[in-house]
C-alpha cells in the first residue's frame, strides 16, 4: 500500500495535466517528471502469471515494482513480455502466452492490444509510420519455414501485411535504407530492402540473436551456438551497412539467452557482451565481456564474471551506467547490477522475475 499512496502525487500530477492542456502536444501530456526513467522487463515464466515491469527512477534513486499494474488499475500482464521498444509515444510490448502485443503510452497506460497475424513475437523496429515485426509464427525449431515478418501501421493501428521471413527472425534493426533482421534458426543476416522488400542475406558462422546500431548507422550482431544449430566460431559480428561486409571477433560461450545481450556504451566506445552458459544444473553462468571498438578486440578483463543467472545488459544513455540484469528464477525476484560507466560496482536493486531488457524514457 505505501508504493500506492507513493503513487497518488503522479497520477493526480497527470489528471491535472490531461485537465488543463488545450491540445494534444505530447511534452505536456506526458511530462518528462512523470515518465523519466529505466523500465526494466521481467519476463517472468512462460504461462507462469510471474510478468511484471519495474521503474527505475534513477535520479530520485526509487525502485517501483510492479509498475504496470499500478498504472492498469491492478491488471496483470496476461502474457509474458519478451521485448519493449519505445515509438512515437507508444511502447510496444512482445508477449507470449497468449500471443500479442500490448501498446501502452509513456505512463504505461494499455492503450490497444494486437493480435492480428501475432504468433510468437520477438522483436520490433520503427520506420516512419511503421512497425516491422519480427515473428516466429509457430513451432519455427521443427520447420523453419513458419516464420515471417509483421508489417503494422501505426498510424491506423493495423497489420497491413505478412512477409514471409524463414528462419526464426529475432532482433531488427532499421540502417540505410535497409531492414537486417537476426535469424535464430539460419545461420544467415536476412536483409530486406524497405523500397522493395527484396531479402537477400548475410551468411554468418552462427545464428545469431541481438543486434545494436551504432551513430554510424552500423551494427554488431550476436553470434550464438545453439542446441539446434551448433557452431565453431561465435563472437560478435559487425556489419558495415554500405557494403554489408561481417567482420566476425571471436568469443567463446557467447550468451543463447532471447534477452538483450548487447549494448553499446553511451560514448560508442565499448560494447557489452553477455557471455554464460549453462553449468550441470541449468544454470546461466558467466558475466559480461567487453569489446573495444577502436583496439577491435575484447579487454582482458570482463565488467563482471562467475555470476549465475546473468541474463541482460543495458546502458543507461542519460548518465552511461551499466545495467547488468540477473535472474533468479521464473517464480523469484531478480536482481540489477550497477556499474559506473568506468566499470566500477555501485549497487544492486531487487526488481521482477526473470529480467530480460531495460528501456529508458525522457
Amino acid at each position: 500500500m505505501k508504493k500506492f499512496f507513493k503513487l497518488l502525487p503522479f497520477f493526480f500530477a497527470a489528471i491535472s495535466l490531461f485537465s488543463s492542456c488545450s491540445d494534444n502536444d505530447n511534452d505536456d501530456l506526458y511530462p518528462s517528471e512523470l515518465t523519466k526513467g529505466a523500465y526494466i522487463v521481467n519476463y517472468g515464466g512462460y504461462e507462469k502469471a510471474t510478468s511484471s515491469i519495474t521503474k527505475y527512477d534513477f535520479e530520485a534513486d526509487e525502485i517501483t515494482e510492479f509498475y504496470y499494474q499500478l498504472q492498469n488499475n491492478y491488471a496483470e500482464i496476461t502474457s509474458a513480455p519478451e521485448f519493449a521498444y519505445e515509438y512515437e509515444d507508444r511502447i510496444y510490448l512482445m508477449n507470449n502466452a497468449p500471443d500479442n502485443i500490448i501498446a501502452v503510452d509513456p505512463l504505461f497506460v494499455a492503450q490497444d492490444t494486437i493480435t492480428t497475424s501475432i504468433v510468437k513475437p520477438r522483436a520490433c523496429v520503427g520506420n516512419g509510420d511503421y512497425l516491422y515485426i519480427s515473428c516466429w509464427g509457430g513451432s519455427v525449431w521443427t520447420d523453419a519455414s513458419v516464420s515471417y515478418l509483421v508489417k503494422y501501421n501505426v498510424v491506423t493501428k493495423t497489420v497491413e501485411k505478412t512477409i514471409s521471413l524463414p528462419g526464426g527472425p529475432e532482433g531488427i534493426q532499421v540502417a540505410n535504407g535497409k531492414l537486417y533482421v537476426a535469424l535464430n534458426y539460419q545461420q544467415a543476416i536476412a536483409v530486406m530492402d524497405l523500397s522493395t522488400e527484396e531479402i537477400s542475406y548475410i551468411a554468418t558462422p552462427a545464428v545469431s540473436s541481438n543486434l545494436v546500431k551504432d551513430s554510424s548507422g552500423n551494427l554488431y550482431v550476436a553470434l550464438v551456438s545453439t542446441y539446434s544449430y551448433a557452431s565453431s566460431q561465435t563472437g560478435l559480428g559487425y556489419i558495415n551497412t554500405t557494403t554489408d561486409e561481417l567482420t566476425v571477433y571471436e568469443l567463446d560461450n557467447v550468451s543463447t539467452s532471447y534477452a538483450s545481450i548487447l549494448a553499446l556504451s553511451k560514448d560508442q566506445s565499448k560494447v557489452y557482451v553477455v557471455a554464460a552458459a549453462y553449468d550441470a544444473s541449468w544454470n546461466m553462468v558467466g558475466g559480461v565481456q567487453v569489446f573495444d571498438v577502436a583496439s577491435k578486440s575484447f579487454e582482458a578483463s570482463a565488467l563482471v564474471s562467475g555470476v549465475t543467472g546473468v541474463n541482460g545488459v543495458s546502458v543507461n544513455p542519460n548518465d552511461g551506467k551499466v545495467y547488468v540484469l540477473v535472474s533468479n528464477g521464473s517464480t523469484t525476484k531478480g536482481t540489477m547490477q550497477i556499474y559506473d560507466a568506468d566499470g566500477t560496482y555501485e549497487e544492486t536493486k531487487t526488481v521482477g522475475a526473470a529480467p530480460t531488457m531495460t528501456i529508458f524514457l525522457d
